[in-house]
């Protein structure tokens, strides 16, 4: 099974530095990825949620806790960052591996992503220059997409994914209790 691997290096300032070098990038899920990012930035109370997450996919957090499902998925990220004025990203790295399988003539790709950032939360009513800067990483398995209208973005669909932060640091922020 012959593998790719692609990485971008940051910090990438401004932001919008990443932005385009997903986008133009020749490796196709770091493109497909800035889709991704732009819609959950910008329309994520719009847009399907499987147009990104299978319909089984997991999401797994630091402390273990495990979220199932397309919806369940999306429906968690837009409360937990729903809870700020807004949030910024600061891109340290993303690193693309591509593995291609080809069984019975028939052309499989699997993708692992990781993305390693800085996130910016920016409290409600706090205030200019309220912020709490929390270390991210991401690690998705994106894969072909289920068969179905609205389903997958490219062919391409989020399967798993496994997140590690400070959830205690993202819960305090939010006023939430953990």
């Amino acid at each position: 099974m012959p593998s790719t691997t692609t990485t971008l290096h940051g910090p990438f300032n401004p932001p919008s530095t990443i932005m385009t070098k997903l986008k133009t990038s020749p490796h196709p899920i770091l493109t497909w990825y800035h889709k991704y990012v732009t819609d959950f930035t910008t329309s994520k109370t719009t847009t399907p949620a499987t147009k990104y997450y299978a319909s089984t996919a997991t999401l797994t957090n630091p402390d273990n806790s495990i979220i199932s499902g397309a919806q369940q998925i999306w429906d968690y990220y837009i409360e937990m960052y729903g809870r700020f004025e807004r949030c910024g990203y600061e891109v340290i790295s993303v690193m693309a591996v591509t593995d291609t399988d080809t069984d019975e003539g028939k052309r499989e790709e699997k993708h692992t992503l990781i993305v390693e950032c800085t996130t910016s939360l920016y409290l409600k009513g706090g205030g200019a220059g309220r912020k709490v800067s929390l270390p991210q990483a991401f690690v998705y398995e994106i894969g072909n997409a289920e068969e179905g209208e609205g389903k997958g973005e490219d062919g391409l669909q989020i399967w798993r994914l496994r997140v590690y932060f400070d959830k205690g640091l993202l819960m305090k922020a939010a006023g939430m209790e953990e």
